[in-house]
This record gives C-alpha cells, sequence and structure tokens, in this order.
C-alpha cells in the first residue's frame, strides 16, 4: 500500500472539515441542550437538511444511492471504533 502524500491542499482540506465538524457539533448542541430538542429530533432534523440538500445538488436517485452505500459502511463497522460495538467491550443496542 501506498503512503498517503500530504499535500497544503490536503491539510486545508482537513482543517476545514475538523471545523465543519465543530461548527455541526455545536449546532446540535444548541439544539437540543438550548431549544430542548430530544437527541432524535436532533438527528431528524440534521439528516433532513443534509438529505434535502444533496438531492438539490445531485438529484434524488444519487443521494438515495449514496444514502445506501453508507448504511452499508455503518453495517459493516465504519463507527465501532466510536461505539465500541464489535468488540467484547461493546454496548450492545
Amino acid at each position: 500500500m501506498k503512503p498517503k502524500k500530504t499535500t497544503i491542499e490536503g491539510e486545508r482540506d482537513e482543517r476545514r472539515k475538523a471545523l465543519c465538524d465543530e461548527i455541526i457539533h455545536r449546532a446540535a448542541k444548541m439544539m437540543v441542550e438550548e431549544v430542548g430538542a430530544s437527541m432524535g429530533m436532533m438527528l431528524d432534523r440534521v439528516m433532513t437538511f443534509a438529505a434535502a440538500h444533496a438531492c438539490t445538488i445531485d438529484g434524488s436517485p444519487k443521494t438515495a444511492t449514496a444514502f445506501r452505500d453508507l448504511a452499508d459502511k455503518i453495517e459493516e463497522g465504519i463507527f465501532h471504533s466510536v461505539t465500541g460495538e464489535g468488540n467484547s467491550h461493546g454496548r450492545t443496542h
């Protein structure tokens, strides 16, 4: 396997992603803590927002395929390092 090249552009993109993640985290926290939305409602609003905008950019069929691909990756364990699933110490729910 080839090592990943580090470029200034790549570092900028990673920094932008990190900042975007922080903004999303703050918005989610505001919805739950300040507005009083349940975690489920907050997740519904974020996912609906993302899906609607993706549909306007890429169209509904491409967006649906992207969501299915993400669902497959979730089932395959992409977030197990976060949830603890897939190991003896993992959550069951």
